[in-house]
């Protein structure tokens, strides 16, 4: 067994001598033929194109490179350009914003001027308004106090004139008493027909023709059916009873009396003093 196992490291041995052996001969081989200049030009071909293919390459890359550089430019530009008109937009914002500013402070400004204006117009207005309604007041009173005092003044007044009027009528019916007879014709009657009557004289016939025409006055006293009216109200074809006189100035009969009826009665025979034909008669 040890003889075996000997010879079988033995073998190994060997082995490992011929592998190195071999691998020392395919150096030389390899070194050999590395140095041939064949192989050399091999070589510097293949290095050359390696060279070309890489200077293609780094082409390919610097133009890439240079092409992006182009685009980050064009970019740069783009993003500049739009920062500057991103500046003028702002700019011209806020000039407009101040512009406003600026007329909104210039609209404040007009608006509380307007506003005190308006005040002081209505703090005047009132004031006017006071004084002239103290003017109005004072003037009222004055009015007032005068109106009373015409009214007094026309109060005497109207008592002097009515006893002046009164003492006139009283020296009036003293005159009239003391005066001569002669003045008026004596009292007469008359008896008849009434063909028309009106406030202001009564027509009186006898026998269907007018007779005589009275003159009917404020002192003239009426009576219809025994009741106080006026000749007015006497009616047509109606009877009367009256008395008057006849006036020395004008000549007419002025009535002093009219009793009437209205219903037609026998007329009393008038006196013989009556003096029926007196010249005032028609």
């Amino acid at each position: 067994m040890k003889s075996r196992a000997a010879w079988l490291g033995a073998g190994l041995a060997a082995l490992v001598v011929g592998a190195s052996a071999c691998q020392d001969q395919d150096r030389s081989r390899q070194e050999r033929t590395d140095n041939s200049p064949g192989h050399q030009v091999e070589q510097a071909q293949a290095q050359s194109e390696k060279a070309f293919d890489d200077a293609r390459d780094a082409q390919k890359e610097a133009s890439s490179q240079q092409r992006e550089a182009a685009r980050a430019q064009e970019d740069l530009q783009h993003q500049q350009q739009e920062l500057q008109e991103a500046q003028a937009k702002a700019q011209k914002e806020a000039q407009e914003a101040q512009a406003s500013q600026q007329q909104a402070q210039a609209r404040t400004q007009q608006a509380q001027s307007v506003a005190q204006q308006a005040q002081a117009s209505a703090l005047a207005a009132q004031r006017q308004a006071q004084q002239n309604f103290a003017t109005q007041q004072q003037q009222a009173s004055n009015d007032s106090a005068a109106a009373n005092q015409r009214i007094a003044d026309q109060s005497a007044q109207q008592q002097q004139a009515a006893n002046q009027n009164a003492a006139t009528q009283q020296a009036a019916i003293a005159q009239n008493s003391q005066a001569p007879s002669d003045q008026n014709s004596q009292e007469q009657q008359i008896s008849g027909d009434v063909l028309s009557a009106s406030a202001q004289e009564v027509l009186v016939s006898q026998a269907g023709e007018p007779r005589l025409r009275l003159k009917v006055g404020p002192s003239t006293q009426v009576q219809v059916d025994g009741r106080a009216a006026s000749a007015a109200d006497i009616q047509e074809g109606a009877q009367v009873r009256a008395s008057y006189r006849t006036d020395t100035s004008s000549g007419e009969p002025q009535a002093l009396r009219i009793d009437a009826t209205s219903r037609a009665q026998p007329a009393a025979p008038a006196p013989a003093e009556s003096g029926e034909s007196s010249p005032g008669a028609r």
